[in-house]
């Protein structure tokens, strides 16, 4: 375990100063590592907050180590979704719960005031799609990354 870990460990920008415009440069992802823990993303010229993280953890096993892992979101992202998505309910909720004046101030019907909370919750959601569809490619970079660095099978 600690050969792999170290085998990883040397192959990953760990202080995040590589910039690859294509993600396929020579040091294109970077890490942290804590422990048997670690996490692995890849730095390109573009921001995407919802672009997936490598979340892994290298475990003992017969004749040698076993890598498990998984990818995520950031946490920070993921917790802001669900501020943003708690927020929605709770504005939608409080529209069928608080009883429409008799003769609104404004003169429009209670209709409009879900279209701004749709439109909310539709960026919402698409942000997230988009995303995770530009950031497709940064898991094939990570998992080829992987798979190269520590020579292994599919398991």
């Amino acid at each position: 375990m600690p050969e792999c870990r170290a085998r990883l460990q040397s192959a990953t920008d760990l202080r995040g100063l590589a910039l690859s415009w294509d993600a396929e440069g020579p040091v294109a992802v970077m890490g942290e590592f804590r422990g048997p823990l670690f996490r692995l993303h890849t730095k390109n010229y573009y921001t995407n907050c919802f672009a997936p993280f490598f979340y892994g953890k290298f475990s003992e096993a017969e004749g040698g180590a076993t890598l498990e892992g998984s990818f995520r979101m950031n946490p920070f992202i993921r917790l802001f979704l669900v501020f943003w998505l708690s927020f929605l309910v709770l504005f939608a909720a409080g529209a069928f719960i608080v009883p429409p004046p008799a003769h609104p101030a404004s003169g429009m019907g209670r209709v409009w005031f879900f279209v701004p909370l749709v439109v909310l919750a539709i960026l919402g959601v698409s942000f997230v799609m988009i995303g995770r569809w530009l950031g497709r490619a940064e898991q094939r970079v990570i998992h080829s990354f992987l798979k190269s660095t520590l020579i292994a099978d599919d398991a």
